[in-house]
C-alpha cells in the first residue's frame, strides 16, 4: 500500500479501515504474505468476516492482479453484479495508481 493511502481507506491505530457502502470495514491481510498473495478478510460494520483471495502474477516485465469474488448462499444476480462492479472500480483505481507512478 507504500505511502500514500487511497482515498476512503486509512491506518488507524495499526487497523486498515475502508470506507464501504454499508459503512467502515476493516482489512486484515493474512499471515505469512509472501509471493505474490494478498489474502484479506474485510470485516464488516456487524462483524461478519468475507475472505477475499488475491494474488500479484509476474508477467514479463508486468503483474497482473487477480481477485476472486465469491457468490454467497443468497446472494441474487443484481446484488452480485454490484459487488463485481465494485471490484472493477477497486482494480481500475489500483491500475491507475500503479500506471501514474
Amino acid at each position: 500500500m507504500g505511502g500514500r493511502a487511497q482515498p476512503g481507506i486509512r491506518n488507524e491505530d495499526g487497523r486498515w479501515l475502508a470506507d464501504s457502502p454499508m459503512g467502515p470495514v476493516e482489512v486484515v491481510f493474512t499471515d505469512g504474505i509472501g509471493w505474490g498473495v494478498l489474502d484479506h478478510e474485510v470485516i464488516m460494520p456487524d462483524g461478519t468476516r468475507f475472505h477475499n483471495p488475491l494474488r500479484v502474477l509476474s508477467n514479463d516485465a508486468a503483474s497482473e492482479v487477480v481477485f476472486t469474488l465469491y457468490r454467497l448462499p443468497g446472494v441474487t444476480d443484481r446484488e452480485y453484479e454490484s459487488d463485481a462492479e465494485l471490484v472493477r472500480q477497486d482494480l481500475r483505481r489500483l491500475r491507475d495508481a500503479l500506471e501514474s507512478d
